[in-house]
């Protein structure tokens, strides 16, 4: 269950700024004001433990997360050369 919170606070997180980004007009991408968001949300204890085993979770499987893209820039090589 620690995931599934801490998944929901990465997104969560993400969401407001977006919104906060549109809302406000801010010269700042939603995705900045998602992490500033997330660096205030993690001085408790209750956001800390599941955010840090999200965190664990996606850096263990790293790697496979570059798979997609780097089969996208070799299908595309003829566009970028």
């Amino acid at each position: 269950m620690p995931l599934l919170t801490g998944l929901a606070w990465l997104l969560l997180c993400q969401t407001a700024g977006e919104l906060l980004a549109r809302l406000l007009q801010l010269p700042l991408p939603g995705p900045v004001l998602g992490m500033l968001l997330l660096l205030v949300a993690l001085r408790w204890p209750q956001v800390r433990t599941p955010v840090g085993a999200v965190a664990d979770a996606l850096l263990a499987h790293l790697s496979l997360l570059f798979v997609p893209v780097g089969v996208g820039v070799m299908t595309h090589l003829g566009l970028l050369s």
